[in-house]
Protein backbone atom coordinates (compact mmCIF):
# COMPACT_ATOMS: atom_id res chain seq x y z
CA UNK A 1 0.00 0.00 0.00
CA UNK A 2 1.27 3.53 -0.68
CA UNK A 3 0.44 6.97 0.62
CA UNK A 4 1.34 10.53 -0.20
CA UNK A 5 3.93 12.16 2.03
CA UNK A 6 5.12 15.75 2.09
CA UNK A 7 8.83 16.40 1.67
CA UNK A 8 10.76 19.57 2.50
CA UNK A 9 14.14 20.93 1.59
CA UNK A 10 15.64 24.22 2.76
CA UNK A 11 17.43 26.43 0.26
CA UNK A 12 19.78 28.85 2.02
CA UNK A 13 20.63 32.40 1.04
CA UNK A 14 23.46 32.69 -1.50
CA UNK A 15 26.73 34.15 -0.21
CA UNK A 16 26.47 36.77 -2.94
CA UNK A 17 22.83 37.22 -3.99
CA UNK A 18 22.05 37.86 -7.65
CA UNK A 19 21.92 41.48 -8.73
CA UNK A 20 18.72 43.03 -10.01
CA UNK A 21 18.57 42.87 -13.82
CA UNK A 22 16.56 45.14 -16.10
CA UNK A 23 13.60 44.06 -18.17
CA UNK A 24 10.32 42.37 -17.38
CA UNK A 25 9.84 38.60 -17.70
CA UNK A 26 6.48 38.22 -15.92
CA UNK A 27 3.56 39.62 -17.91
CA UNK A 28 0.69 39.91 -15.44
CA UNK A 29 -0.23 40.79 -11.89
CA UNK A 30 -3.57 40.05 -10.29
CA UNK A 31 -5.05 41.59 -7.19
CA UNK A 32 -7.50 38.92 -6.10
CA UNK A 33 -10.36 38.71 -7.00
CA UNK A 34 -9.63 41.10 -9.88
CA UNK A 35 -8.65 40.52 -13.46
CA UNK A 36 -5.05 40.18 -14.70
CA UNK A 37 -3.32 43.46 -15.53
CA UNK A 38 -0.24 43.78 -17.71
CA UNK A 39 3.08 44.55 -16.07
CA UNK A 40 4.80 47.47 -17.77
CA UNK A 41 7.56 49.78 -16.56
CA UNK A 42 4.92 52.18 -15.22
CA UNK A 43 2.75 49.53 -13.61
CA UNK A 44 5.84 47.90 -12.06
CA UNK A 45 6.73 51.17 -10.32
CA UNK A 46 3.16 51.53 -9.04
CA UNK A 47 3.00 47.87 -7.99
CA UNK A 48 6.28 48.15 -6.01
CA UNK A 49 5.15 51.37 -4.32
CA UNK A 50 1.73 49.97 -3.36
CA UNK A 51 3.32 46.84 -1.88
CA UNK A 52 6.07 48.72 -0.02
CA UNK A 53 3.58 51.23 1.39
CA UNK A 54 1.22 48.44 2.51
CA UNK A 55 -1.61 49.73 0.31
CA UNK A 56 -1.79 46.32 -1.35
CA UNK A 57 -1.53 43.30 0.93
CA UNK A 58 -1.78 40.65 -1.77
CA UNK A 59 -0.68 40.16 -5.34
CA UNK A 60 -0.26 37.26 -7.75
CA UNK A 61 2.42 37.38 -10.47
CA UNK A 62 2.25 35.12 -13.50
CA UNK A 63 2.58 34.54 -17.23
CA UNK A 64 -0.19 31.94 -16.99
CA UNK A 65 -3.49 33.56 -16.02
CA UNK A 66 -5.04 30.13 -15.39
CA UNK A 67 -2.57 29.83 -12.47
CA UNK A 68 -1.55 26.29 -13.39
CA UNK A 69 2.16 26.97 -13.90
CA UNK A 70 4.80 29.13 -12.25
CA UNK A 71 3.18 31.89 -10.28
CA UNK A 72 4.23 33.86 -7.24
CA UNK A 73 1.84 35.12 -4.61
CA UNK A 74 2.18 37.48 -1.70
CA UNK A 75 -0.21 37.63 1.23
CA UNK A 76 0.69 40.12 3.95
CA UNK A 77 -0.51 42.02 6.97
CA UNK A 78 0.64 43.20 10.37
CA UNK A 79 4.32 43.25 9.36
CA UNK A 80 4.24 39.60 8.24
CA UNK A 81 4.84 38.46 4.65
CA UNK A 82 3.82 35.09 3.20
CA UNK A 83 5.60 34.83 -0.15
CA UNK A 84 5.17 31.66 -2.17
CA UNK A 85 6.14 30.42 -5.63
CA UNK A 86 4.08 27.58 -7.09
CA UNK A 87 5.83 25.61 -9.81
CA UNK A 88 2.91 23.41 -10.89
CA UNK A 89 -0.64 23.94 -9.63
CA UNK A 90 -2.26 21.04 -11.47
CA UNK A 91 -2.26 18.63 -8.53
CA UNK A 92 0.79 16.70 -9.63
CA UNK A 93 2.97 14.59 -7.39
CA UNK A 94 6.77 14.84 -7.22
CA UNK A 95 9.41 17.57 -7.22
CA UNK A 96 8.21 18.99 -10.54
CA UNK A 97 5.04 20.04 -8.68
CA UNK A 98 6.93 21.77 -5.86
CA UNK A 99 6.07 24.99 -4.11
CA UNK A 100 8.57 27.33 -2.52
CA UNK A 101 7.82 29.61 0.40
CA UNK A 102 9.56 31.92 2.81
CA UNK A 103 9.63 30.66 6.37
CA UNK A 104 10.41 31.58 9.95
CA UNK A 105 12.77 28.99 11.45
CA UNK A 106 11.70 29.93 14.99
CA UNK A 107 8.05 29.10 14.26
CA UNK A 108 8.47 26.44 11.58
CA UNK A 109 6.82 23.59 13.47
CA UNK A 110 4.19 25.84 15.06
CA UNK A 111 0.50 25.56 14.28
CA UNK A 112 0.05 29.23 15.27
CA UNK A 113 -2.15 31.04 12.76
CA UNK A 114 -1.43 34.58 11.61
CA UNK A 115 -3.98 37.37 11.26
CA UNK A 116 -3.18 37.66 7.54
CA UNK A 117 -6.41 37.57 5.60
CA UNK A 118 -5.83 35.40 2.54
CA UNK A 119 -6.96 36.67 -0.83
CA UNK A 120 -9.37 33.76 -1.24
CA UNK A 121 -10.80 34.37 2.24
CA UNK A 122 -10.35 30.70 3.16
CA UNK A 123 -6.68 29.76 3.40
CA UNK A 124 -5.02 29.80 6.80
CA UNK A 125 -1.52 31.24 6.87
CA UNK A 126 0.67 29.85 9.63
CA UNK A 127 3.36 31.77 11.50
CA UNK A 128 6.04 29.34 10.28
CA UNK A 129 5.25 30.20 6.66
CA UNK A 130 5.98 33.92 6.88
CA UNK A 131 8.86 36.33 7.32
CA UNK A 132 9.18 39.82 8.78
CA UNK A 133 11.94 40.76 6.31
CA UNK A 134 10.01 43.24 4.15
CA UNK A 135 13.06 44.40 2.16
CA UNK A 136 14.02 40.85 1.16
CA UNK A 137 10.42 40.09 0.16
CA UNK A 138 10.15 43.24 -1.96
CA UNK A 139 13.47 42.43 -3.67
CA UNK A 140 12.37 38.82 -4.28
CA UNK A 141 9.14 40.05 -5.88
CA UNK A 142 10.91 42.49 -8.17
CA UNK A 143 13.55 39.89 -9.09
CA UNK A 144 10.80 37.40 -9.99
CA UNK A 145 9.04 39.99 -12.16
CA UNK A 146 12.29 40.80 -13.96
CA UNK A 147 13.55 37.21 -14.41
CA UNK A 148 10.72 34.73 -13.78
CA UNK A 149 13.06 33.05 -11.26
CA UNK A 150 13.43 32.90 -7.51
CA UNK A 151 15.85 35.37 -5.95
CA UNK A 152 18.65 33.63 -4.06
CA UNK A 153 18.97 36.42 -1.49
CA UNK A 154 16.15 35.07 0.65
CA UNK A 155 15.87 31.59 2.21
CA UNK A 156 13.27 29.33 0.61
CA UNK A 157 11.55 26.20 1.85
CA UNK A 158 10.85 23.85 -1.04
CA UNK A 159 7.93 21.48 -0.44
CA UNK A 160 6.45 18.73 -2.57
CA UNK A 161 4.46 15.55 -2.25
CA UNK A 162 5.49 12.10 -3.37
CA UNK A 163 4.25 8.55 -3.15
CA UNK A 164 5.78 6.46 -0.37
CA UNK A 165 5.36 2.73 -0.01
CA UNK A 166 4.13 1.63 3.39
CA UNK A 167 5.79 -1.46 4.78
CA UNK A 168 3.53 -3.87 6.58
CA UNK A 169 4.61 -5.86 9.61
CA UNK A 170 7.39 -3.52 10.71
Amino acid sequence: MSSVVERREFIPVAKVPAEMPRGIAIQYYVRWPGEPKEITSNSLSRLKKNLRDGIWENVFLTNDTSFEQNFMQLESGGGLYALQFVQDNTGGIGEEAAWFSVYDPEHLESEEETDIESADGQAVIYRGDVTTDKEAVMTAIEYFIRTGKLWDGIPWMKSWQEWAEERSGE
